[in-house]
C-alpha cells in the first residue's frame, strides 16, 4: 500500500577515523552488491555496483562512486559526529535519467520487466494490467506513473497523477468521465490538465470495447501480471527478504528460525496455488498481498498465519474449489493442501500450546469432489474413491449418466450458466489500467 517512496535499511558498515573516501565508495557499493544479493539471490533485480549513482554523508554529497569525483575537504568520519551516523545511497534513475534502477528498487521488479513496461508507456502511452486479484497492480500503476513524471522532471500530485476507482461506478458514469476527460485535454492549458490517469479495478465494467471505442484512437497494450510468471512469481520472497534484512539490521542478531519461516512462506503460497490451478483455474489464484503481513518474529508469525489459514485462506478455497468443480470437473486426484503444509510446517520445533487453535483441512466433501458428498446427520460417509475413478474418460461417461437418469437439484449448470459464469471468472482478471 506504500505508494510513496521510503527509504530502505540495507546494511551496517565501520567508519574508522582513518578511512578514505575512496575506501568508502568501494565500501558503499559492495553494502549494495551484498543487499540486492540476499534480496534476490537469483539475479540481484538486474541491478549492479553500477546502479549507484552516489551517497549522502549529513550535507555532503559524494555524486559519484566511483572515486572520480573530488574528495571533500575532511575524511568521511568527520562528517559522521553527533546524530549523523547515516549514509543515504542514491540510484541512477531518479531525475532525468534513462535508467529505472531506482525503480526497480523500489518495486522489487526485476529490471528487464521492469525496463519493458516503460518502455510500451513511452512508445504506446497506456497499457491494461490484467491478472487476478492481490499481484500488485494498483501499486505498480502508480509507481510506473511516479517514475515517468520525474523522468520528465515533474513532481508526482493529485493534480497531476488522477485516478478513477471503477467500483460501484456504472460504465455510463466512466465513460463520462473519460469524454469529460478528453474534453479537458484539448481545451485547458497542459498545466491545468492530469497527466496521468489512472483507471483501477476495470473489472466491474461489462464491456470495455464500448466504453472506449471513439474516445480514443492508440490501441491498448495488454500487461499480464500472473503468479506464476515475474515479477509476481518471486516477488513475496523478495519482499519477504527485505523485511527480513531490516528487522536484522535493527536487532544487530540473525534468528534462524524466523530464516526459516520467511524461507517457507513462498513455499505455502506456491503450493496453494498449484491445487487451485489443478482443479479451478489460474484466474482464481491467491496474489502475494494476502502474504505481505507476515510479522518478522517466530511466536507472531505463526499466529498470524494460523488466523490467516483458518479465517482467509481456507474459506477462500472452499468456494474457489466448489466452483471450479461445477465449470471444469475433476481432473485431478484430490491432495489436501494442509497436510502439506502440516508436513512442512516451521514451528514444529516450538512447543504448541494447550489451546492453539488446529490448522482447518480442505476435505473433499466439503466442495462436492466428484461423487463425495458431505454426510447427512446419522449417515455413514461414502467409501473413499478408487483408484481407476482418475480416469477422466471414464469420469465424463459416468457424470453424462448421472445427468441423464438424475433429476436432482444438485446436478452441474447449464452451459450457459457454466459459460456466463467463466465469463465472470475472466472479467475479475481485469484491475487495473495506466
Amino acid at each position: 500500500q506504500e505508494i510513496r517512496p521510503r527509504d530502505f535499511l540495507i546494511g551496517c558498515i565501520g567508519v574508522s577515523g582513518k578511512t578514505k573516501w575512496d575506501v568508502l565508495d568501494g565500501v558503499v557499493r559492495r553494502l549494495f552488491k551484498e543487499y540486492v544479493t540476499h534480496v534476490d539471490p537469483s539475479s540481484q533485480l538486474g541491478l549492479s555496483t553500477d546502479s549507484v549513482e552516489g551517497y549522502r554523508i549529513g550535507d555532503i554529497q559524494r555524486l559519484s562512486a566511483h572515486g572520480s569525483a573530488q574528495a571533500p575537504e575532511l575524511l568521511p568520519c568527520g562528517y559522521l559526529v553527533g546524530d549523523s551516523n547515516t549514509i543515504n545511497i542514491r540510484l541512477k534513475g531518479n531525475v532525468n535519467c534513462d535508467s529505472v534502477d531506482s525503480l526497480v528498487f523500489d518495486t522489487l521488479i526485476p529490471r528487464p520487466v521492469l525496463q519493458r513496461y516503460v518502455s510500451l508507456l513511452r512508445d504506446h502511452r497506456r497499457i491494461i494490467l490484467s491478472g487476478p486479484s492481490g499481484t500488485g497492480k494498483t501499486f505498480l500503476a502508480h509507481q510506473l506513473s511516479r517514475h515517468l513524471l520525474r523522468q520528465e522532471g515533474r513532481t508526482p500530485s493529485p493534480r497531476t497523477v488522477h485516478t478513477f476507482n471503477v467500483d460501484h461506478k456504472s460504465s455510463k458514469e466512466l465513460r463520462q468521465y473519460l469524454s469529460s476527460l478528453a474534453d479537458q485535454c484539448s481545451g485547458e492549458p497542459a498545466s491545468e490538465s492530469p497527466l496521468v490517469v489512472i483507471l483501477d479495478n476495470l473489472h466491474h465494467v461489462s464491456s470495455l470495447g464500448e466504453i472506449f471505442n471513439g474516445l480514443f484512437s492508440s490501441k491498448y497494450q495488454w500487461v499480464l501480471c500472473a503468479n506464476h510468471l515475474e515479477p509476481v512469481k518471486g516477488f513475496l520472497g523478495r519482499f519477504l527478504r527485505r523485511k527480513l534484512i531490516e528487522t536484522e539490521i535493527g536487532s544487530r542478531s540473525r534468528n534462524l528460525e524466523l530464516v526459516k519461516v520467511i524461507d517457507w512462506m513462498p513455499r505455502v503460497w506456491h503450493h496453494l496455488n498449484r491445487f487451485l490451478e489443478a482443479h479451478s483455474s489460474s484466474d482464481v489464484t491467491i496474489g502475494p498481498r494476502l502474504f505481505l503481513s507476515c510479522p518478522m518474529d517466530v511466536e507472531g508469525s505463526r499466529v498470524w498465519f494460523t488466523d490467516l489459514w483458518n479465517y482467509s485462506i481456507i474459506p477462500y478455497m472452499l468456494e474457489a474449489i466448489r466452483e471450479g468443480l461445477q465449470l471444469y470437473g475433476r481432473r485431478a486426484a484430490w491432495e489436501d493442501p494442509a497436510h502439506w503444509v502440516i508436513d512442512t510446517y516451521p514451528w514444529s520445533a516450538t512447543p504448541t500450546p494447550a489451546d492453539w487453535p488446529p490448522l482447518l483441512q480442505l476435505r473433499p466433501e466439503d466442495v462436492g469432489f466428484d461423487g463425495y458428498s458431505a454426510p447427512r446427520e446419522g449417515a455413514r460417509k461414502d467409501p473413499p474413491q478408487s483408484d481407476s475413478d482418475a480416469d477422466p474418460l471414464m469420469n465424463m461417461l459416468m457424470r453424462l449418466k448421472e445427468a441423464a437418469t438424475s433429476s436432482s437439484p444438485h446436478s452441474y449448470d447449464s452451459d450457459s450458466n457454466s459459460n456466463s459464469h467463466q465469463d465472470d471468472l475472466l472479467d475479475s482478471s481485469l484491475e487495473s489500467t495506466l
